[in-house]
């Protein structure tokens, strides 16, 4: 941990890893691993695991894990039906790109609280584990939305939150995530409530046809086509309750994709932070700080960067 009290929270879109078996994939692995590494994170969210059945992409996270010197198993949880395997903290989803988690020795996996969410529930998954950090349990998640769909990722992140927010008297929740979508939260000056992040990343970009993903549009009194960039699903998220962290603390904006070569988006100059921690409730005064890691190495290893968040558990808001 960073120091006595704080955890460190990362989520990081691995860039289909494990797609072949090459020299150049070993070489993309050997990247990846590097940079957990260098992360030097307490908790990992992962995304973009590539397996073509649940008993590999657990198999792949214990190798992820073991490789980069953290754990993924949770004792006594073989969670339910559609689990990838007992005791892995991977939600095998519906399009062969799955999701994890990992943490360092010291922290523990409460026995029973794993929760996956896989293809039958959203189009990635959602993987969810309650960890005893230092005497304080909390619950951290990580997700993937779909790149695709706007309708499907406004329905989907209620989902969500219904999955995180829903029974009662659970632990409180940190949730890491590639959203693809752009951040609808909205912190107050004043009176006033203000979008954290104002600025539309499409706004002065030519219509392309993958715009349909991002954009909502319609058209002048000349036929031309108008756009700009849907934030509904976002706002899903923040009206449900489920806060960016980077909003919470303040953090200056900093994009997390566009930089890589396979990005569509990059290639027209378009610059998105969809990476993003999210906190319930109670996490909102714990919260410390937010960074993104932006080097050389993390620009060429995937077309995402890793976010990393800070929290206090003594911090914690008790709940009733």
């Amino acid at each position: 941990m960073t120091g006595p009290d704080a955890v460190r929270f990362s989520t990081y879109n691995l860039l289909n890893l494990f797609a072949a078996d090459t020299a150049e994939a070993r070489q993309h692995y050997e990247a990846i691993v590097a940079e957990i590494r260098a992360l030097d994170t307490d908790v990992l969210a992962v995304q973009e695991i590539l397996a073509p059945d649940a008993a590999a992409a657990a198999e792949r996270l214990r190798g992820l894990a073991d490789d980069a010197g953290l754990r993924c198993e949770v004792p006594g949880s073989p969670g339910p039906a559609d689990s990838p395997a007992p005791g892995a903290a991977v939600a095998f989803g519906g399009h062969g790109y799955h999701v994890g988690l990992m943490w360092r020795d010291g922290i523990a996996p409460v026995p029973g609280s794993l929760r996956c969410y896989g293809g039958r529930d959203f189009w990635h998954g959602l993987a969810l584990v309650t960890l005893d950090v230092g005497g304080t349990r909390i619950r951290h998640g990580s997700f993937h939305a779909t790149p695709f769909s706007r309708g499907m990722r406004a329905d989907q992140n209620e989902r969500l939150v219904a999955a995180i927010t829903r029974p009662a008297g659970e632990p409180p929740v940190l949730v890491g995530a590639d959203w693809n979508t752009e951040c609808a939260d909205r912190i107050l000056t004043g009176q006033t409530w203000n979008l954290y992040e104002p600025a539309d990343p499409y706004a002065s970009v030519e219509w392309f046809d993958d715009l349909i993903y991002q954009c909502q549009w319609d058209y002048d009194e000349l036929g031309r086509r108008r756009h700009w960039a849907d934030r509904r699903p976002g706002d899903v998220l923040w009206a449900g309750g489920l806060r960016d962290v980077a909003a919470v603390t303040g953090a200056g904006w900093q994009p997390t994709a566009g930089h890589h070569p396979a990005d569509v988006y990059g290639a027209r100059g378009v610059r998105r932070r969809i990476d993003a921690v999210r906190v319930t409730g109670p996490l909102v005064p714990a919260v410390r700080a937010h960074h993104v890691r932006d080097t050389a190495a993390t620009r060429a290893a995937s077309d995402h960067l890793p976010v990393t968040v800070e929290y206090l558990p003594a911090a914690v808001r008790s709940t009733p």
